[in-house]
């Protein structure tokens, strides 16, 4: 059996798990055809939803994974802007008195504020955007989810 290991929080689940579920199989099949610059700070982000006492659901982290990939066209530009958001969000979370993220307005205001910036970054320090896997497994699901449509 083939355990997926949460980088956050070290959690073990197995592959088949994820992919029993409807909204887990479509939101691993969403992270594995995005580029690693963008799929890792997205689900870093989506950490900071999860409830003090309990795991985020699939189907809430699939609706907030689409959410935040509706606010910003540019892959590029939403990747720095998810690792900006972090910055101040890791921040926060370390102090006392942390409660979960329940919308995306803090995200938004990140995105607004480095709009400029990212635009004049030279196009070598950008990050790089791809449709396509960065690994078998990731093209292996990204088939599998062709498929299933």
């Amino acid at each position: 059996m083939m355990q997926l290991t949460c980088p956050c929080c070290h959690a073990h689940l197995p592959l088949e798990a994820a992919l029993q579920d409807d909204a887990g199989r479509e939101l691993i099949g969403m992270m594995a055809a995005m580029p690693a610059e963008l799929a890792r700070p997205l689900v870093h982000y989506l950490g900071y939803f999860r409830p003090a006492k309990q795991q985020l659901g699939w189907g809430r982290a699939l609706r907030m994974a689409r959410e935040v990939l509706a606010l910003e066209s540019d892959q590029g530009a939403l990747a720095f802007g998810l690792l900006e958001a972090a910055r101040g969000l890791d921040e926060k979370r370390a102090q006392a008195g942390w409660k979960p993220l329940g919308n995306h307005n803090y995200l938004r205001r990140v995105l607004e504020s480095t709009a400029g910036r990212f635009e004049a970054m030279p196009a070598p320090q950008q990050a790089k955007v791809s449709k396509v896997p960065q690994s078998k497994t990731g093209s292996a699901l990204v088939a599998l989810e062709g498929m299933r449509k």
